[in-house]
């Protein structure tokens, strides 16, 4: 055998190694599945990707709203703050006598428990009971 006719077998081999894994990956049962299975998953990806910028977008828009709201308060508190003391002076506040509040017997039994109060039941639960007590 001469040198080209080698060249040519070999040729030969490659291409149809080439062809035969092509033919192999599209008409084997195993090929479809692989290819099935690929595009799932560059599918999913495509949607994390997707619902990754979503949530960004909407947590950078839920911060930007909060911030409007800690502005406007600051505002509010200020605003109400520097008018308080346009409306109402000093001599239209009623006084409360804190003197006599302390001294009255009823609002100290109400303030006062009789007892101390149960955190736990009477009554058990049951949860430690063993099998042939439950049936």
């Amino acid at each position: 055998m001469d040198k080209s006719m080698m060249t040519y077998i070999i040729i030969g081999l490659i291409i149809g190694f080439i062809v035969g894994m092509i033919f192999i990956n599209f008409v084997s049962q195993k090929g479809r599945k692989y290819a099935k299975v690929k595009r799932e998953l560059e599918q999913a990806q495509e949607e994390l990707a997707s619902q990754k910028q979503m949530m960004v977008k909407h947590f950078s828009h839920s911060a930007e709203i909060l911030d409007n709201m800690a502005k406007d308060f600051r505002r509010l508190y200020q605003h109400i703050a520097e008018t308080s003391g346009q409306f109402v002076t000093s001599d239209d506040m009623p006084m409360i006598d804190l003197e006599a509040v302390n001294n009255d017997i009823s609002v100290k039994n109400e303030l006062t428990l009789e007892k101390q109060p149960k955190d736990y039941s009477d009554n058990p639960s049951g949860l430690f009971k063993n099998d042939e007590v439950k049936s």
